[in-house]
């Protein structure tokens, strides 16, 4: 059960923070590290956020996965609430997507699921669009 339907709520981000530690995995033929990144959002997403990536890149193509803490406000409503997402890229062509871990928000983001998409035009402004609704009871005894 839901107590609304699916918002899609959209903001522009900078990144403050890039933070890598490069790391080796012997017979790799890739660049790995661990990123340490602090986002400030604009705009319907008000607020900060803090993500863990892992990435890997060779000339060919590059992807990363991360967990994000994001704390602010999503239209107006206050709380925190974690992104878990990834992202892949080969030459021009990329993709980053993921999804709110159910049951993650706190305050007026409690009950808070859905996808999250982020993107970054040809002049290098990053967005991130939420597509959010929010569960008001468990599933299948999992906390909404």
């Amino acid at each position: 059960m839901t107590s609304e339907a699916e918002e899609v709520i959209a903001a522009d981000f900078d990144v403050t923070e890039w933070d890598p530690e490069p790391y080796e995995i012997e017979g790799s033929n890739s660049d790995l590290s661990r990123v340490r990144v602090t986002k400030l959002f604009d705009g319907l997403i008000i607020g900060t956020s803090r993500a863990e990536l892992l990435m890997a890149g060779n000339s060919r193509g590059a992807g990363y996965v991360a967990s994000e803490v994001f704390t602010g406000t999503v239209d107006g409503k206050e709380g925190s609430m974690i992104i878990q997402h990834w992202g892949l890229a080969e030459g021009e062509a990329a993709a980053s997507a993921g999804h709110i871990i159910p049951g993650s928000g706190t305050g007026d983001l409690e009950g808070i699921v859905g996808k999250a998409t982020y993107s970054q035009d040809a002049s290098g402004q990053h967005s991130l669009e939420l597509r959010v609704y929010f569960r008001t009871e468990p599933v299948n005894g999992l906390p909404g």
